[in-house]
Formats: C-alpha cells, structure tokens, sequence
C-alpha cells in the first residue's frame, strides 16, 4: 500500500529558493539527459547525510533537480511519500537552486518504491545531468539523441574489478 500523493495534487514546478545561476545554465532541459535516481538511507534523519552531496552536484552544474520527493517504507510495509519541504533533515536543500516538481507519476514513484527495503526512507531525485550536456549537443549536431543508459548493478562492478585485480596480479 503506498499512501501517495497523488500526482496531480503534488507541487508542481515550484521554486526551491535563491542560489545563485551560473552563466551558462539555461532554463531549457536537455531532454535526452534526465534520469531518475533512487538514494536509500536507514531512517528519514540519515538522509541529511546526502544532502551537502547533492547541494554541490546542483551547484556545480553537474546536474539540474527537476523532481524529488521522499519516500518512507515502514517495517510493515506501507510507504509513505513525502514532499521534501515536509522533510526536516532535508532542510538544507531549500537554498538550491532548481523548479521541483510535475515529473514523477503515481505510478513512478510507485515503482521507485519497490528500490527500498521495509524500514527504509529514500530520495527519489529526477535529474538532468548537465555535466553530459556537451555530449549532448554534439549527438544532436549529428542528428542523433543520448538515447538509452543504465545503472550497472553494483555486484557485477564490484566483480569485475576484482577479476580485473585477480588479472593484473597474476600477469605481474
């Protein structure tokens, strides 16, 4: 059971306050480069920690929120979706620059939910990651578009490197 907001009854493109703009940021989004992201921490107070992280990708201009909310799955299984502003230990966030909201659907934030374990709180971030904007524009130039990428699961990375370790060591 998830107790949602319904997506027409959440923000929509609302201001997250007063950061300065960089010089070469421009209110269009990059269409081909916008993700969804799902960051799970143990509790709603443990997110705080992803904050100043996140702060600095936005501040950089590595990459532009179009989206987020906060969802809590409770040990009996029930989720509860949040508006960050809803929640303290995202405080720190109100000073970043972007326009939140209107991206995520009921029935995204739907499957999002599915990325957390019972007693869990996690960000659901939808991003356009403008650091790949030069990429971008030269896939356009060329008639094309960013058209797919994935997540790679962290066990087959984490897997790989160490067959690549095991290699490098035997090949010494």
């Amino acid at each position: 059971m998830i107790a949602t907001l319904r997506a027409q009854e959440r923000s929509r493109g609302h201001p997250v306050t007063d950061a300065r703009e960089p010089p070469d940021r421009t209110r269009e989004v990059a269409t081909d480069l916008v993700q969804y992201v799902v960051v799970a921490a143990p509790d709603q107070q443990a997110l705080a920690t992803v904050v100043p992280a996140l702060a600095e990708l936005v501040e950089t201009g590595k990459i532009r929120i179009l989206d987020l909310v906060v969802l809590v799955r409770d040990r009996e299984d029930a989720v509860t979706v949040l508006e960050f502003e809803a929640v303290e230990s995202l405080a720190a966030l109100r000073h970043v620059e972007g326009e939140l909201g209107g991206m995520l659907s009921d029935n995204d934030i739907a499957l999002a939910s599915h990325a957390l374990r019972p007693g869990t709180a996690g960000i659901v971030l939808v991003t356009e990651d403008r650091w790949a904007a030069p990429l971008s524009v030269a896939a356009r130039r060329a008639g094309g578009l960013i058209v797919a990428g994935e997540r790679i699961p962290p066990s087959r990375v984490e897997q790989a490197l160490a067959d690549w370790s095991e290699d490098e060591q035997g090949g010494a």
